[in-house]
């Protein structure tokens, strides 16, 4: 997936980010920021006693998303991270698989979600595994080797987060940031954004993108407007679908950031080549996630927290 390569800078105030988005379900990806490529394992390193955390919800087939949680127990036990359920867990750890075409095989592409206690995204991890093509369906060929492999590669990335939180549960910027990025809190100061309907998508996506977006940005301490202002600062999405080709289709969507003065300050642009049609009608999934990959970036355009 080119997108998942390095991202950019082009300006000090002018940001772009390429995210994936696949047919069924978006590919998540944490927000861009400048220079460098994705710094997987950025949080490893640290010691001392690390906090329980639960297995939440993977969306995934049901027999994959059963025979993933059992190879993370296992494995989470090698790493010594207790795994307990309900309330005596600090963290929640919710995952999200999609397939794709990669070759003569096809690839896993899987994100998880380190929620704390009060629901919010303290962390996030991302990866992909190749598993060779069996037949028609993209799950055959994921093998309990696979599996072993992707519960592998999330649990030593956990456990490096883990390890940076310990002794006590310290909340983190909601995605992993990139080499050279100055992070924004994303809690709003005296500011407001104003998302307006996003722009040319098609079947639902006018309504469900533009209402994603805005819960993404709430969860993450972004006040939002319900009209333009001094202090308000306008989200405006928009939606380009190409030109059908056999079965494939592009997509891009753009998040361009003004402030109250009509300035342009940015903008994240997320593209990728889908089945065609798949979002015709209804974008499911897709809409939260391609909000959740877009927020982070969305964020670090607008103003700093006052402290």
């Amino acid at each position: 997936m080119g997108s998942m390569g390095a991202t950019r800078a082009h300006s000090s105030m002018y940001r772009t980010c390429n995210i994936a988005l696949l047919a069924v379900m978006a590919l998540l990806l944490a927000g861009c920021a400048g220079g460098g490529g994705p710094m997987r394992g950025y949080f490893a390193g640290g010691s001392g006693e690390m906090q329980p955390i639960a297995l939440g919800n993977i969306a995934a087939p049901s027999k994959i998303a059963g025979s993933l949680k059992s190879e993370l127990r296992s494995t989470a036990q090698q790493r010594k991270i207790s795994v307990v359920s309900g309330a005596s867990a600090t963290y929640t750890l919710r995952g999200y698989l999609a397939t794709s075409p990669e070759g003569a095989g096809h690839k896993v592409a899987y994100i998880w979600d380190i929620m704390d206690k009060s629901n919010k995204r303290v962390h996030r991890i991302l990866g992909e595994q190749l598993v060779p093509k069996k037949g028609a369906d993209p799950w055959a060929g994921v093998s309990k080797s696979a599996l072993s492999a992707i519960a592998g590669e999330t649990m030593t990335d956990l456990a490096g987060w883990l390890q940076k939180q310990a002794p006590a549960a310290r909340p983190v910027a909601a995605a992993t940031q990139r080499s050279g990025a100055t992070a924004s809190t994303g809690r709003s100061g005296s500011y407001l954004a104003l998302v307006p309907s996003v722009k040319g998508a098609p079947g639902d996506g006018r309504k469900s993108l533009t209402r994603a977006i805005k819960n993404q940005l709430a969860s993450k301490g972004v006040k939002l407007a319900s009209a333009k202002g001094n202090n308000v600062y306008t989200i405006a999405g928009k939606v380009k679908m190409g030109r059908p080709t056999g079965n494939k289709q592009t997509i891009a969507i753009e998040w361009q950031v003004s402030d109250p003065k009509g300035k342009n300050l940015g903008k994240v642009s997320q593209n990728n080549t889908i089945q065609k049609g798949s979002l015709d009608r209804s974008w499911g999934k897709a809409a939260d996630a391609a909000a959740a990959a877009a927020a982070d970036g969305i964020i670090k355009l607008l103003p700093r927290a006052r402290r």
